[in-house]
């Protein structure tokens, strides 16, 4: 399955439009809960300020952002009245209104209520709605930082500030809403603002949400019902994890609960998430996305961690997931088990 370099235009629908019934009532239910814990408020804010918090940014992953920025001195906490704009806006809000893929609604409807294919697309379902909300946020266009050169500021090109240029030869990234292995804004539909989608959706739920899209004829291995997060935070691993089934279980029942736990997101994966996959194989590789243009291809000029001289147990929990890792890198196979 080759990526298509055109630009990725998806058919999209309102949910009210597709939904009716158990199916509305679940994901209206399921959304709204993810809505209402302290995460998504912190994030979806931020977007309606226009930048990252210092401390968010600190807590991501992108190691070419030089730690002289602008940013960590100068954006410590949230503009004046951006919550209460959050507030005005979250409530003029119609979550049957959100435009979502049609090829998905119409896989979440065809699925029995209370099945493992409606369950797996429910959480389907949230992630994109988690993602489309920040999309909308910020297409609003509220940003208080448009003109005081925080979002685009660069570093001199000085030999201390290297790393940033050698990644970045065309200087400011688009957007400081940013999850590193989802940048490929080019191909998105909705361009810059499906960046700030995948950022949001990382930092609420615990990652960008990915699934076992592989055909289950094909091999033994194939998990269809499987439900993967790609973070991008500092302290959980750089790699695509698959959640334990105790994990899906304990999110299903949040998103379907009458009264949640606010303070369950995110779901933070650790050494006990020992299923993995690389992302820096392409996507028709694993089997493992959620749309096929959500990352761009690696060129030969990007670096690969899995050719670290070391073995780095944080994301290589055993020695043979390492070796295997390694192999790939090189373009060799690896028949080797735990």
């Amino acid at each position: 399955m080759a990526q298509d370099l055109a630009r990725a235009e998806p058919t999209k629908i309102s949910v009210e439009a597709g939904l009716i019934g158990p199916h509305l009532d679940a994901f209206i239910r399921a959304t709204s809960n993810v809505l209402a814990t302290k995460i998504a408020e912190e994030t979806y804010a931020q977007i309606v300020d226009g930048l990252p918090l210092a401390h968010v940014v600190q807590d991501g992953a992108n190691e070419e952002l030089p730690r002289n920025h602008p940013i960590y001195d100068h954006h410590k906490e949230l503009c004046p009245g951006v919550e209460d704009k959050l507030r005005e806006i979250r409530q003029n809000m119609d979550l049957g209104s959100l435009q979502l893929e049609a090829d998905l609604v119409g896989a979440y409807r065809a699925s029995s209520p209370g099945s493992r294919a409606f369950k797996t697309r429910l959480i389907e379902m949230t992630a994109v709605a988690v993602h489309a909300i920040a999309v909308y946020l910020f297409k609003l266009g509220t940003s208080l930082h448009t003109e005081d050169g925080i979002g685009i500021w660069v570093p001199s090109k000085h030999e201390d500030d290297v790393l940033f240029w050698r990644f970045n030869p065309e200087g400011a990234w688009p957007t400081l809403f940013r999850h590193a292995w989802y940048v490929n804004h080019e191909r998105y539909p909705d361009g810059v603002a499906d960046m700030v989608g995948y950022w949001a959706e990382a930092r609420i739920l615990g990652g960008v949400v990915l699934f076992d899209r592989r055909d289950p004829e094909s091999s033994p291995k194939v998990q269809p019902d499987s439900v993967w997060l790609h973070g991008d935070r500092e302290a959980v691993t750089y790699r695509i994890y698959r959640l334990l089934d105790d994990q899906k279980q304990n999110l299903l029942a949040f998103l379907t609960s009458e009264t949640p736990d606010l303070a369950f997101l995110p779901i933070l994966g650790d050494e006990n998430n020992t299923t993995r996959e690389d992302p820096e194989e392409p996507v028709e590789n694993t089997g493992i996305y959620r749309n096929p243009w959500e990352r761009k291809p690696r060129s030969e000029d990007d670096g690969d961690a899995r050719l670290r001289t070391c073995w780095d147990k944080f994301d290589y929990p055993t020695w043979a997931d390492n070796q295997r890792a390694w192999a790939r890198a090189k373009g060799m196979e690896w028949d080797s088990s735990d």
